[in-house]
């Protein structure tokens, strides 16, 4: 293969001057390098031929030497099996590149590897009540006068694309970095905009990986909360979000030590800074502007202590952490907002695994706790006199999978989310929102894998939600997915 290439490049090279001098060539000149150039082409095609053959050849030697071999009666001279395992490592390498050479199929602009991969999910969904997003609803609102109270909808904003890339070693360490998208990110202002979602950055990531240590800078979910309820039906949010589900996609830097304590059994130790996401809404749609936890300059920091082990032929998990941030909200208001968490997920049986998360803290309405409110004001928040009062909250979430097979499973799962009422009540007369009091969602939902990459899935959600007003509203929501992973 590289004769072939050296002789089509000294073809191209006796060909490409001809053109760029034509003023100063003759017919004859140009008629003869370009019957060179054919000449040296059909070399070439002839080389590469004799190299196919070879390959055959060598082929046929190898199955006739292990045809050799299968008779006892024939003793194998060592230069023999010498020549088999040459050939054998030969033709391993020759199938290791082919492979790789298949499977790299996005063309990067550096030399290492990159993957491209996602899912291409249509949900279609039917709401009883009124909701705070028809697509991935999380509260239940009050039904307003005169509306029909539900709607029918159907949407591809929750498609995924992740591109992950694998880079050389750094200082013993194995490099990679992930990226991943959809199509959440707001609607386009035109006709029937709200199908034409607008792409969205969920996560990126850089990691270092060495045998028990990772470095790990990006955006991603906090990871004192790694797990999320199973469904399909909410990917553009993780479910049971305002229900217990204590979750965002926050910038972080991550320092990971794994421990090997026996064959079954493993300690992973987390320490890392987090940007203090204090739950604000941007002030501006172009320019940042920072929020509160941002305007105390201090990081957020966070750990975890998880350990594993094997029950069922299946891995297992608890872990515990913890969380501290600072939040400023100007005259002198500063909050102190903490969380501890718990999260497991332990194979009952091999057909059953139970999973879930709690965490009891203080203004987390930026990792979505406490129903997404922080704090509250005692008066108007530009007075300098009104306090700020930082709320605390408790809350949770947990699923029970059954999976009798590798293509079907079938997924209950309930979240609640309490910040506390003693903190809630303190919100002045003059303030601009109602917050809820008490938020609860039951989901169930059956997902099957027809084939490899074909997945379909039927999910219904009850939402319940007590408002500090009084009014107590519920709604329903059922979803028809269908998914296909490339």
């Amino acid at each position: 293969m590289r004769k072939t290439m050296t002789c089509t490049c000294l073809a191209v090279l006796l060909v490409g001057p001809s053109f760029c001098q034509s003023s100063a060539t003759t017919e004859e000149d140009v008629l003869r390098q370009l019957r060179d150039a054919v000449a040296a082409l059909q070399q070439a095609r002839d080389e590469l031929q004799q190299t196919r053959q070879e390959m055959n050849e060598l082929r046929q030697e190898v199955a006739s030497l292990r045809s050799d071999l299968k008779g006892p009666q024939t003793p194998v001279p060592a230069e023999t099996g010498e020549r088999i395992a040459r050939l054998e490592e030969e033709q391993q390498i020759q199938s290791s590149r082919l492979e790789q050479q298949y499977q790299t199929k996005v063309e990067s602009g550096s030399k290492y590897r990159v993957r491209l991969s996602g899912l291409v999910l249509f949900n279609s969904s039917m709401n009883r009540g009124s909701v705070n997003d028809q697509d991935v609803p999380n509260l239940a609102l009050v039904v307003p006068e005169g509306a029909s109270g539900g709607n029918v909808s159907a949407s591809l904003r929750q498609t995924l694309l992740t591109l992950e890339v694998f880079g050389p070693q750094v200082a013993g360490a194995r490099t990679s970095a992930q990226a991943t998208f959809d199509f959440f990110g707001g609607f386009a202002q035109t006709l029937d905009g709200t199908t034409l979602g607008l792409a969205r950055l969920r996560t990126a990531r850089a990691e270092f990986a060495w045998k028990h240590w990772d470095l790990t800078v990006g955006q991603e979910q906090p990871f004192i909360s790694p797990r999320n309820p199973t469904s399909l039906a909410s990917v553009a949010v993780p479910a049971l979000g305002y229900s217990g589900n204590m979750w965002t996609w926050t910038p972080q830097v991550v320092v990971r030590r794994r421990w090997n304590l026996t064959e079954t059994t493993g300690s992973t130790t987390e320490f890392g800074f987090l940007d203090p996401l204090a739950g604000d809404f941007p002030s501006s749609e172009y320019s940042r502007q920072p929020g509160a936890g941002e305007r105390s300059r201090v990081p957020a920091i966070a750990f975890r202590q998880a350990f594993s082990t094997r029950l069922h032929d299946e891995d297992a998990q608890i872990g515990v952490g913890g969380y501290y941030a600072r939040h400023d909200y100007g005259y002198q208001r500063n909050t102190d907002a903490w969380a501890a968490t718990l999260d497991w997920s332990l194979p009952v049986s091999s057909w059953f695994q139970w999973s879930g998360e709690f965490f009891r803290g203080r203004a987390l309405g930026g990792l979505w706790g406490g129903v997404g409110t922080s704090v509250v004001y005692t008066d108007y928040p530009s007075n300098p006199a009104t306090r700020v009062v930082p709320v605390e909250a408790v809350g949770g979430w947990t699923q029970l999978k059954f999976k009798p097979n590798q293509k079907l499973e079938f997924n209950a799962a309930f979240g609640q989310d309490n910040p506390f009422a003693s903190d809630l009540r303190q919100q002045g007369l003059n303030a601009t929102y109602s917050p809820i009091l008490r938020n609860q969602t039951a989901i169930v939902n059956v997902i099957q894998r027809l084939r490899s990459n074909l997945l379909l899935s039927l999910e219904y959600r009850h939402l319940n939600s007590n408002s500090l007003r009084g009014n107590r509203n519920t709604a329903e929501h059922l979803n028809a997915a269908v998914g296909v992973e490339f």
